[in-house]
C-alpha cells in the first residue's frame, strides 16, 4: 500500500472544507480522491485479514470479512460532532468487518490474531464494548495506524444482527440516538431502550452462556474420566446441560423480541414512504 498522497496539513484544511461543506479552496484534494485512498487501505487490509488461516479458531465455519469508506455525510456529522478531531485523525474513515458465529473467547482469539498480524499491541489498539456497551452497540474494535487509521470491527452474528436493526432504528428515530441520545416521543424512546436491553441484557447472556457452555463441553472432552470422580462429571454434564436448557429459552425470547421489533420498523417505514 502506499503513502498517504497528502500532508497531514492538507487533510486538515480539507475536513474544514468538509464540516463546512464550503469548496475546497486550490491545492486541497477532492473528497472524492481521498475517499478513493482510503477505500484502497480499507480494502487492502480487507485481503489481509480475509486471506489469513481461521481454520485453528473457526474451524470449518464461515465468516466475512467486509469494508468501507465513510461517506461524505457520515464523515460530516463526525467532523461536526467532535470539532477537535481532524479528518487524519478520525479512527474509522476506513472501516472493516469481520463477522462470524463464534463464542466470546473465539471472538478474543480473532481480535489477537489480527493485532498480531498488524504488529499492534491489544492494550495500544483495541476498543472491547461486549461488558461496556455503546447505545448498545457491542463488539471489539481494533484501531490500526498503518499508512492511516483503519477501524476493523471484530463481531458475532448475533452483535452483527442487532446492529444492523439499530441502524434501522436510527434511521425511523434519529441518528443521535447512536450517540447515548433518546428520542423525544415517549413511545420511540420506549422502542429504542427495549433495542438497547435485547443486546445488554438478553444476547449479552447468551453469549456468556454460549462461551461456558463451549468450555464445560471441552473439558469434559479433554479430561480423562479417571482423573475425577464420578460426581465430578455429572455436576459438569448437569451444568451443561442447565445451561442449554436455559440458553435455549433465552435464544426464542430473543428471536420473538427481535421479530416483534422488526414488525415495528417496518410498520414505521410504510408510514415514513406515506409522509
Amino acid at each position: 500500500m502506499e503513502p498517504l498522497p497528502w500532508s497531514k496539513n492538507q487533510l486538515k484544511r480539507l475536513s474544514r472544507h468538509i464540516r463546512d461543506g464550503t469548496t475546497p479552496e486550490q491545492g486541497l484534494p477532492s473528497y472524492g480522491a481521498v475517499m478513493l485512498w482510503y477505500n484502497d487501505l480499507a480494502e487492502h487490509v480487507q485481503f489481509v485479514v480475509s486471506t489469513l488461516d481461521w481454520t485453528p479458531i473457526l474451524g470449518e465455519r464461515p465468516f466475512e470479512v467486509t469494508s468501507r469508506p465513510k461517506t461524505l455525510d457520515t464523515l460530516r456529522q463526525k467532523l461536526n460532532r467532535d470539532t477537535d478531531t481532524p479528518l487524519p485523525s478520525v479512527q474509522d474513515v476506513a472501516g472493516v468487518r469481520f463477522e462470524a458465529e463464534m463464542t466470546l473467547d473465539e471472538q478474543d482469539a480473532v481480535v489477537n490474531a489480527i493485532t498480531g498480524r498488524f504488529e499492534h499491541k491489544l492494550d495500544d489498539c483495541v476498543r472491547d464494548m461486549r461488558a461496556t456497551p455503546h447505545s448498545g452497540y457491542r463488539a471489539v474494535h481494533i484501531w490500526l495506524k498503518l499508512e492511516a487509521r483503519v477501524e476493523v470491527q471484530v463481531r458475532t452474528h448475533l452483535q452483527g444482527d442487532w446492529a444492523n436493526m439499530y441502524e434501522v432504528a436510527a434511521d425511523l428515530y434519529g441518528r443521535q440516538i447512536r450517540y447515548d441520545a433518546l428520542p423525544a416521543d415517549p413511545i420511540e424512546k420506549k422502542i429504542v431502550r427495549s433495542l438497547r436491553a435485547v443486546s445488554e441484557l438478553r444476547i449479552s447472556q447468551i453469549e456468556k452462556d454460549r462461551n461456558e457452555i463451549s468450555l464445560l463441553e471441552l473439558n469434559l472432552e479433554e479430561t480423562p474420566i479417571i482423573v475425577r470422580t464420578r460426581a465430578q462429571y455429572r455436576d459438569v454434564a448437569r451444568r451443561v446441560e442447565t445451561l442449554k436448557a436455559r440458553n435455549l429459552r433465552n435464544e426464542q425470547e430473543l428471536q420473538n423480541g427481535l421479530e416483534m421489533l422488526r414488525k415495528t420498523f417496518r410498520e414505521g417505514q410504510r408510514g415514513s414512504e406515506g409522509v
